[in-house]
């Protein structure tokens, strides 16, 4: 590194003879302290989702209960009085970590009267981490929670992700029928971070279904939903629904960011981000809610345990062959435009809907590579469509993985609405007269003896 010093730092350095030792050690100590400072800060650690240093140092103690105890995570707030609580509640599918843990920090930091409390559900419960067996939970313990967040603090807001919005839902309406106007009047508003209040991730090519939980909600709901999300394309349907059942409903988009918003970006700009949305969020509901004289009501016990069981559809599901391959018109990374229906007119397709931002996704690409070396290219083809990803990112990724089959760019995400594709990656089987014969909503192993088979089927 080279620089110039001022004309005084170097009139300091024309030290004479007779100049002592400790003058000396003075001039080096001066010029060791002042390079110090022209060295660059050391970099901030690059956290991962993986990461759980920041989450495990974080204080734990138990929120009573009637008769029992939640197990959850705390944010030290001395400035906290009693005003107001933000309690989340955990993702079910995966383990709280840093960006957990940033959230928090951002979020108390900048709401110093706050408590900043959170669940992780799964863990809490006694539940595997599995998104089915929450989607299916009846939100009983609800009830006790608020009962007990209303003893304690004058305002409550909660923040559900993902399923984990459908059991609070339904716990709340059993809350409703029970609380008093004056606990009732505590619930500022729920918060619902990318959430999906459907029975299944359903075959890909099937439409889905509302849990009707969400017709019969009538609560402040702010709603906060990643554009790059699967659930981006439907979220219309879900507000509609809610306020069906009488729901005051706010959204909030977040652009060019996936479902989980801090899991899979830059966890420290992205946690930030997050917690500035909840905080306005809660500004944005308190004005709505004046302005709309919107009251947490009094609603009569609902039977929730009429609601369909979510169930999880696994491997590859045949389908009747009635549907058949509609025109696709994209292009591909090179900008060149791509006729699905006439430039693969006799083929066989694996068409494969995915997102370079999806594990599952990155995870299956060796395998298609490895299975399209082993099929006959004059009868199948590999083609993927890419979700909302940029042609930028596509070229940077494509040198990180190698991919041996095309990939068209769905930029507005229009051609996997379209396909009903909801969860990456979806896939499709499409055999050489265009009838679409197989589909799969998971991450595969393409070049597995019985998924070849199935392609080398098609391929006939």
């Amino acid at each position: 590194m080279f620089f110039s010093l001022p004309a005084s730092f170097n009139a300091l350095f024309s030290v004479r003879p007779q100049r002592t030792r400790l003058t000396s050690v003075w001039f080096t100590l001066a010029l060791t302290v002042a390079l110090a400072a022209c060295q660059p800060a050391p970099e901030p650690p690059a956290y991962r989702y993986s990461d759980r240093d920041l989450w495990k140092a974080l204080p734990q103690q138990t929120l009573p209960l009637e008769g029992d105890t939640l197990a959850m995570h705390t944010i030290a707030q001395p400035q906290a009085d009693g005003s107001h609580v933000f309690l989340f509640f955990g993702d079910p599918s995966a383990q709280p970590n840093n960006g957990d843990a940033l959230v928090m920090q951002h979020l108390a930091q900048a709401n110093p009267r706050s408590a900043v409390w959170y669940i992780d559900t799964p863990d809490a419960l006694f539940m595997e981490r599995d998104r089915v067996a929450m989607r299916n939970h009846s939100g009983d313990f609800v009830p006790p929670v608020l009962s007990q967040l209303s003893r304690q603090f004058a305002s409550i807001t909660l923040v559900a992700m993902d399923v984990t919005g459908v059991p609070l839902l339904r716990g709340l309406r059993q809350w409703q029928a029970q609380a008093s106007a004056e606990d009732r009047a505590r619930l500022s508003q729920v918060v619902l971070l990318y959430p999906s209040l459907y029975v299944n991730t359903p075959v890909a090519g099937r439409e889905r279904v509302l849990f009707p939980i969400a017709r019969h909600t009538a609560l402040p709901i702010t709603i906060v939903q990643p554009d790059l999300g699967a659930q981006a394309g439907s979220i219309d349907e879900t507000i509609q629904a809610l306020r069906q059942g009488g729901s005051l409903v706010r959204l909030e988009r977040v652009a060019d960011t996936t479902d989980g918003i801090y899991k899979f970006q830059n966890i420290r700009a992205m946690s930030a981000h997050t917690a500035r949305l909840l905080g306005d969020a809660e500004t944005a509901m308190r004005s709505e809610r004046q302005k709309q004289g919107f009251e947490v009501a009094a609603l009569p016990p609902y039977d929730a345990s009429t609601e369909p069981q979510s169930t999880i559809a696994t491997g590859l599901t045949a389908l009747d062959g009635s549907v058949t391959l509609q025109d696709i018109r994209l292009t591909d990374i090179s900008g060149k435009a791509v006729n699905l229906k006439r430039d693969y007119a006799g083929k066989a397709l694996l068409l494969t809907f995915w997102a370079t931002w999806c594990p599952h996704c990155v995870e299956e690409i060796p395998s298609m590579n490895r299975a399209l070396a082993q099929l006959d290219k004059e009868r199948f083809a590999i083609v993927s469509v890419s979700y909302k990803d940029t042609e930028a990112i596509m070229n940077a990724f494509r040198k990180k993985v190698p991919m041996d089959f095309p990939v068209l760019m769905d930029r507005d995400g229009q051609v996997s609405k379209a396909w009903k594709v909801y969860a990456f990656p979806s896939s499709f089987l499409i055999d050489r007269t265009g009838r679409v014969r197989y589909s799969i909503n998971t991450g595969a192993v393409w070049d597995a003896p019985d998924m070849l088979e199935k392609l080398r089927e098609i391929s006939q």
